[in-house]
């Protein structure tokens, strides 16, 4: 896009991502609501709660993939470096953060669709709780290790 200005090509960029974000929330709103009327009773409470689960991993999927091509097509400017100064990467941090967090809702789909019926609600919520702490705090220290 030569001879048009970078402010304009920001603006452009950052309307389509937006009028994405509320169309694909709308879109998963509508996607609940026609689900838990028409076909919940089919399945256990946990599978449901598995297929709530997957639809916001689509839906993050789908918010994630245009906002992250926003920030690295656009960045925030970073202060500058000198002796002794330290300035982590973020990119790296937030991809490590990003994936943690689907690493962790795709095992709770699966936990909840296949293996929670056979146990008591506190023994699945030991499990939710279990599985965060393991995969965050996993996150957390790779985050730490790659900086």
């Amino acid at each position: 896009m030569a001879g048009v200005p970078i402010q304009d090509q920001r603006q452009k960029g950052l309307m389509w991502r937006s009028v994405l974000t509320i169309v694909a929330s709308f879109a998963w709103l509508v996607f609940i609501v026609i689900w838990l009327y028409f076909f919940t009773g089919d399945l256990s409470s946990s599978q449901n709660l598995a297929v709530m689960l997957v639809s916001v991993l689509i839906l993050l999927a789908v918010l994630i993939v245009a906002w992250v091509t926003w920030g690295i097509k656009y960045p925030r400017p970073q202060m500058p470096q000198g002796y002794g100064y330290y300035l982590p990467n973020p990119k790296k941090k937030s991809v490590i953060g990003g994936l943690t967090g689907i690493i962790w809702l795709t095992f709770m789909v699966i936990w909840l669709f296949f293996f929670a019926s056979d146990f008591t609600l506190y023994q699945n919520l030991g499990a939710v709780l279990a599985s965060a702490l393991i995969v965050f705090g996993a996150g957390w220290a790779i985050s730490m290790l790659v900086r």
